[in-house]
């Protein structure tokens, strides 16, 4: 019975809360009654265990379950019941019998008239689904599902859900009482009381739950990669839930991902979190449960350094872009190392003249390996890049400069980077000898020494390359371009400029318009354009179609106050700033005047703008991400001030984190 029917039925009925500080003492003795006894314990709850009792083989299971249950009751003043049978489904199955405050054991010889008139809703793993369809088949009883092979069972149910009905029909279960099992997940979930009003308050509750489920992968010294965050949304039209404050009849909606390296930071939780959360696009109100998994768990080992190198990872992704550049660099850098020494004569042997294996130079450690000065190629040292000769100059102590000045003369060493033109090396004989500097430390002061340097393959790369990588340099839009600087360049070098941003950073260009002409109108027509027309069609059902655009007119002629005031505010935006920011702007000064509308008008209004932002930030999206992020600024500051606004803002921060998280891969930081 339930509190709320229990208090209708007597109304001076007292409630006792939880006391789960007992409930913990209570399991602690329930757990060491059980050890006590039996060595093999596994874990199903706080008060119930499978116990694997075989190798006791001079006392009787039935006499022991009863010493179990009295100790049991005399310890903790609780009832316990035991079921007995030769495997784990028999003795859950036997359990079911006993209760309550009892016991019972299903001996092997009969186990089959046992299972015979056992309904199939009882077996472990069936539920009201499976037993429905087993229903369909005119299969009541477990004596009937025996008659079914296995074949015909895994055909209409699948291979595992038909393997388990016929292995359990039977009474066969091949599982063994494991005392300790391996976690595959680590979670926590709340289905109980979850009411939220606004994005504050689900926002709030999902750092209290990753600060929980970080708190217990710490205790598990455990760490994981996939990430799932599940949500209980109330189903349409459904009922108020029979319990108080239960979770009722929900849609069960989920959402993972996978990042590269484990943790168990609760910082990267949270960002994991809100990421996955804005991807569900819902409102908070209708939420009924909340819940975190982390799985693919690995052992915290201190020397793991995922979990420290992952809030790195989520923090930039252009920072992450360039650092994959850099690596691919890198990897040219040795490559080439390699080809020049494999070029010059005697190959890589005639450096290091020895039978072992080259050693690193990357620990202090391997200075007892490396052989002798004396056995050094200068001509492979001539021609190693400038970052591995400066690292074996620091593992030979500074001394290799030294025997380089002595080898070859007083030729000097130039450490910055040779002057070459970006465009390539065509302009650089083959004959040419380029410096390169390195600083070698002496008693006697800095010295400085001289090698022909050999130009770097990767100096060769095309212009086009070059301005691929030059655009993390470049504007964030081109709202941020001196037009006047772009009207003096050529008309080419203009065109190459426009064509160098990102996708992402500039607006669609129709095929009709000059990149000029473009760049200079992007602020002037932010909604009627060609763009526009591209994106969303020349449907006339498009709200920003047009100039002035549809929804003016739509609102007009509404009949809701509120939205025929809101269309009356763009009018009064001057013609040269036509942005759903400036009318967002000039709706802050006159929100006083906005009627009070019914629950039914409301709910209207409410809708109506919603879809009007929703196209409006589709538009904007890809090449004008200020101007979203300005118009939240002032939807904020309205929701402060109108019930409309507080609800349009609720709705729409999780469509446009989502919508955001999409197309750059982050959220947009709205403060």
């Amino acid at each position: 019975m339930f509190v709320r029917h229990a208090k209708e039925l007597y109304p001076q009925l007292v409630i006792v809360p939880y006391d789960f500080e007992a409930y913990e003492e209570v399991a602690d003795q329930f757990y060491d009654i059980l050890h006590r006894h039996c060595r093999k314990v596994q874990a199903v709850s706080c008060d119930e265990a499978f116990l694997d009792v075989s190798d006791l083989s001079d006392v009787e299971p039935e006499f022991l379950a009863s010493t179990i249950r009295r100790e049991i009751m005399e310890t903790t003043g609780c009832t316990a019941s035991a079921g007995i049978g030769g495997t784990m489904l028999i003795a859950r199955l036997a359990t079911r019998v006993a209760k309550p405050a009892g016991q019972f054991h299903i001996s092997a010889e009969k186990v089959a008239e046992f299972l015979d008139k056992l309904p199939v809703g009882t077996l472990p793993g069936v539920g009201s689904v499976l037993k429905e369809k087993l229903e369909k088949q005119n299969i009541q009883t477990c004596g009937q599902l025996r008659l079914i092979s296995k074949d015909s069972l895994q055909k209409d149910f699948g291979v595992k859900t038909g393997e388990m009905l016929w292995s359990y029909s039977r009474g066969l279960d091949l599982r063994s009482v494991t005392a300790v099992q391996e976690s595959k997940s680590i979670g926590a979930e709340v289905n109980w009381g979850v009411r939220f009003r606004d994005q504050r308050d689900i926002q709030h509750f999902l750092q209290c739950l990753c600060k929980e489920v970080s708190l217990r992968l710490q205790g598990c010294d455990m760490i994981g990669r996939t990430f799932t965050l599940k949500i209980k949304k109330r189903k349409k039209d459904a009922e108020e839930p029979a319990k108080y404050m239960g979770c009722g009849d929900c849609d069960n909606l989920s959402r993972s991902i996978t990042v590269p390296a484990a943790t168990d930071d609760t910082e990267v939780l949270q960002r994991i979190s809100k990421k996955l959360f804005g991807s569900f696009c819902l409102d908070v109100k209708e939420i009924r449960g909340v819940g975190l998994q982390v799985s693919k768990l690995d052992s915290a080992d201190p020397s793991n350094k995922g979990s420290r190198t992952l809030t790195s990872w989520l923090s930039s992704a252009a920072a992450s872009v360039q650092t994959e550049k850099d690596n691919v660099f890198a990897a040219e850098v040795m490559e080439s190392s390699d080809r020049k020494r494999h070029d010059t004569d005697g190959g890589v042997s005639r450096l290091l003249e020895s039978n072992s294996a080259e050693p690193s130079v990357q620990s202090g450690d391997t200075n007892s390996s490396l052989p002798p000065m004396c056995h050094l190629d200068m001509e492979v040292l001539e021609n190693l890049p400038r970052e591995l000769l400066s690292e074996l100059d620091g593992t030979y102590g500074g001394k290799l400069f030294e025997l380089i000045e002595k080898k070859q003369g007083k030729r000097k060493i130039n450490s910055g980077s040779p002057h070459v033109s970006l465009d390539g090396t065509a302009g650089i004989k083959e004959s040419t000898s380029l410096s390169v500097k390195i600083h070698g430390l002496s008693t006697s002061g800095e010295k400085e020494y001289e090698v022909p340097y050999v130009p770097h393959p990767s100096i060769a790369r095309t212009s086009n390359e070059r301005t691929i990588e030059m655009t993390d340099w470049m504007p964030s839009s081109l709202s941020q371009v001196d037009v006047s600087v772009l009207q003096e360049l050529p008309e080419e070098l203009r065109a190459d400029v426009l064509g160098a941003f990102p996708v992402h950073r500039r607006r669609q260009q129709s095929s009709s318009d000059a990149p000029m002409e473009a760049c200079k109108k992007q602020d002037e027509e932010p909604i009627d354009r060609k763009t526009a027309e591209n994106e969303i069609g020349s449907s006339s059902s498009s709200l920003w179609f047009g100039n002035p655009p549809l929804w003016t007119e739509k609102f007009k002629v509404s009949g809701n106050c509120t939205l025929e005031k809101f269309s009356e505010i763009y009018f009064k935006v001057p013609q040269s700033l036509p942005t759903l920011s400036s009318v967002l702007q000039y709706a802050i000064s006159e929100v006083w005047s906005f009627c009070d509308a019914s629950a039914d008008d409301l709910d209207k209004a409410v809708y109506d703008v919603c879809e009007l932002l929703k196209q409006y930030i589709k538009l904007k999206v890809e090449g004008d991400i200020e101007e979203i992020y300005l118009c939240f600024r002032l939807l904020k500051r309205l929701a402060a001030r109108s019930q409309l606004f507080l609800q349009v803002y609720e709705i729409l921060s999780p469509f446009i984190q989502a919508l955001i998280s999409e197309h750059y891969g982050g959220s947009l930081s709205i403060p």
